[in-house]
């Protein structure tokens, strides 16, 4: 089996964080790819980003994803997703959807670590769209500023810990997920030390697309997610056109 890793961010170092962590979690048979947007921001926190980042996901999607099983959208608050379901006819998962269905199935109070402020209500929006809004008692901010996204990992693993912390003593929480690709790793290193199931994005996102893509799903035909008529259309970038062409 073969599972591409989209970064819509243009960080290579935060995809080899995440790629690290989700060869890790992936099954003996399943290939990871990853694959660094061309264009955008370097990490995304606003909508204006992610609206970006969506764009630079397809472009991804369109030149990489022909021969692969399933795709990820590798970057929490999943900018695209929908777009990609629609534009391709494999199991596409992104890492906050995945992250926040484990979790429902895991308990019923839900807290979300966000890196930053901005971070709240994105991830919040994305919980919504998951239909899991309730399940979400706090969304808590990381006390200390990000200086490097590229070693969140290395470099707040104890301000990370402690908000983990906090969310079982002061929130109450049943499940915890670090959230953002950075963290990627983390929650592999500390879950022995959280007294609730702790969860990283990335290998739940790896968990679902495995095993979507095991199941004997056909592609949708009619429907919101089903794949439209290619259209030809103006001003698209190279990989674009030619998906739409061909």
């Amino acid at each position: 089996m073969k599972i591409l890793l989209a970064n819509p961010n243009i960080t290579e170092a935060v995809t080899d964080v995440m790629a690290a962590e989700a060869r890790r979690s992936a099954s003996p048979d399943v290939e990871i790819t990853a694959a660094t947007a061309q264009f955008g921001a370097q990490f995304i926190e606003t909508r204006v980003e992610a609206a970006i980042a969506s764009h630079a996901l397809l472009d991804i999607l369109a030149a990489e994803a022909d021969g692969y099983d399933a795709a990820i959208v590798s970057a929490f608050g999943d900018p695209g997703l929908a777009a990609a379901k629609e534009m391709l006819d494999i199991p596409v998962v992104g890492l906050s959807e995945a992250a926040l269905h484990t979790a429902y199935t895991l308990g019923r109070r839900i807290v979300i670590i966000c890196l930053t402020p901005r971070h709240r209500d994105w991830y919040g929006e994305s919980a919504e769209a998951a239909g899991l809004r309730d399940r979400i008692v706090n969304l808590r901010v990381l006390p200390v500023a990000v200086r490097n996204i590229s070693t969140v990992v290395e470099d707040l693993a104890d301000p990370l810990f402690e908000e983990c912390k906090r969310a079982v003593e002061e929130d109450r929480a049943e499940v915890v997920i670090l959230g953002g690709g950075p963290t990627a790793g983390l929650a592999r290193k500390i879950s022995d030390q959280v007294p609730v199931p702790l969860l990283d994005g990335v290998s739940c996102a790896v968990q679902m697309a495995e095993s979507l893509a095991r199941l004997p799903i056909e592609p949708p035909r009619r429907g919101g997610f089903s794949r439209p008529d290619p259209k030809p259309t103006k001003g698209l970038s190279p990989a674009l056109a030619t998906y739409f062409e061909g």
